[in-house]
């Protein structure tokens, strides 16, 4: 806490004014600050205060937005809210109330992009949205009222221009220079976006056991939510395993979490994003033989601590009789393949709510097919097939474009979101999960450094930029 102040008083010719401003700036994007915020998140999952705790911390982001010029400072506390929140079923009734509030959140984010503007570029990850967003607004296109599509805006734009407007923004901003290891300090971040998770999990499971009350969910949490963002989170550690190994022994944690979460999507994909991660760290290792066997070790201590509870969900939730056929996953997988013969062009849209979950969907939902290729074959159908599949294609093209730790890590993070997508609304939820997707292709491209201008004299050329 002194070197922060120190040394913003060290800078010469600054006032006393700016001076504090400066040091207010390096307090709030400091690590300090980051475990204060994951603890207060922590006090507000114990005490069931999840909509307590989003509104302060919807109003510490509005601070920081002022103050702050740097936008990471408030990358942590939007993940905390987005981790916490995911307790609070039926959340539109719950969060409806406070909309009023809402024009001085939009107000403190104009002044911040607006007050700390920075040009607006676009990298190769623009295009896949572009082409992703066309598809979403073509399907099913003719087949609902202006009210349907004004109902269903926070998908229907969210997911399209929304989306593309959110990754200008938000490009403009990560791309900024800075005077630390922005890899670093982000992966902390994620980190403690998953140390969170863990807790929610474990919290759920000590609350049951002591015959607490919890919320609507029966564990105390929303599974597949909680294993969607645990995934996300699952190979930062390893790259802050680089200067401090110690950190690398979260990533088991991690997964030891989303398998003991009950999610059969997070036991199935976090299991293979886990793997993948290992053979990606002992790649990266001096010591191979070594990290192999570290990695081995990890996997024993999960099997013997854990791996009661893993059993009965396979048991339970995988291998059941009927558990497939019964599963209203297999009757939206049908019904998708119905609405692709209805409409093969433009699919059925992504509104249309006579599929079976649009009977239970929640309310202010969309109605997910709650699979990533049924849903684009059902709502957009080819169009949507060649909007995704050229998105896809670019964002692999993004990872594997000279491969490094950093690099690799994003795609690990990448794969997890991509494999709980197959099962799960995922990236058709566009907050948190696509723009935290999108933000992953950012920082590839800040990696790259390959940009162009989207106001520029003359004809596009590639610029470098310096990290």
């Amino acid at each position: 806490m002194k070197k922060v102040f120190s040394a913003a008083r060290s800078l010469p010719g600054l006032p006393d004014g700016k001076a504090l401003l400066a040091g207010a700036r390096a307090f709030f994007n400091s690590y300090l600050f980051y475990v204060f915020e994951t603890l207060a998140a922590c006090l507000f999952v114990w005490t069931g205060e999840e909509v307590a705790g989003a509104v302060c911390f919807v109003a510490l982001i509005c601070l920081l937005l002022v103050v702050c010029d740097d936008i990471l400072a408030t990358t942590l506390p939007f993940l905390l809210i987005s981790a916490f929140t995911t307790n609070c079923y039926d959340s539109f009734d719950l969060f409806f109330p406070y909309i009023r509030y809402a024009p001085i959140a939009v107000l403190c984010l104009v002044f911040h992009f607006a007050v700390y503007r920075k040009p607006f570029q676009v990298g190769e990850s623009a295009f896949g949205i572009m082409a992703a967003g066309y598809a979403i607004l073509l399907g099913g296109i003719g087949g609902f009222t202006l009210r349907e599509y004004a109902v269903g805006s926070y998908y229907y734009l969210g997911l399209s221009f929304g989306m593309l407007a959110a990754y200008l923004l938000m490009r403009s901003r990560f791309f900024a220079r800075r005077n630390y290891d922005f890899a670093e300090r982000f992966s902390a971040v994620m980190l403690l976006l998953g140390l969170l998770c863990v807790y929610m999990i474990a919290a759920g499971y000590y609350k049951r056991y002591l015959g607490i009350s919890t919320s609507h969910y029966a564990l105390g949490f929303s599974r597949n939510n909680v294993s969607t963002l645990l995934m996300f989170a699952m190979p930062f550690p390893l790259y802050l395993g680089r200067k401090h190994p110690c950190f690398a022994l979260f990533t088991p944690a991690i997964y030891a979490a989303v398998a003991v979460s009950t999610s059969r999507g997070g036991l199935l994909f976090g299991s293979l994003e886990f793997l993948v991660c290992c053979a990606c760290w002992i790649y990266y290792g001096k010591n191979r033989a070594l990290r192999a066997l570290i990695c081995a070790c990890a996997i024993l201590v999960i099997a013997l601590c854990f791996g009661e509870i893993i059993l009965d969900i396979i048991r339970d939730r995988i291998l059941a009789d009927d558990v497939i056929t019964n599963d209203a996953r297999y009757k939206m997988m049908l019904e998708s393949i119905a609405n692709f013969k209805k409409n093969p062009l433009f699919g059925t849209g992504i509104l249309d709510d006579s599929i079976y979950y649009g009977e239970f969907k929640k309310k202010g939902s969309m109605p997910w097919y709650h699979m990533m290729i049924p849903q684009i074959v059902g709502s957009m159908g080819l169009v949507g097939i060649a909007g995704y599949g050229f998105q896809i294609f670019g964002r692999l093209r993004l990872i594997f474009r000279r491969p490094d730790p950093w690099g690799i890590c994003l795609g690990l993070s990448y794969l997890g979101i991509l494999g709980m997508s197959q099962v799960n609304p995922g990236e058709f939820c566009p907050v948190p999960f696509e723009l935290l997707t999108v933000l992953l292709f950012i920082l590839q491209e800040k990696r790259l450094c390959n940009d162009l201008p989207l106001l520029a004299e003359g004809n596009f050329r590639k610029k470098t930029l310096i990290k």
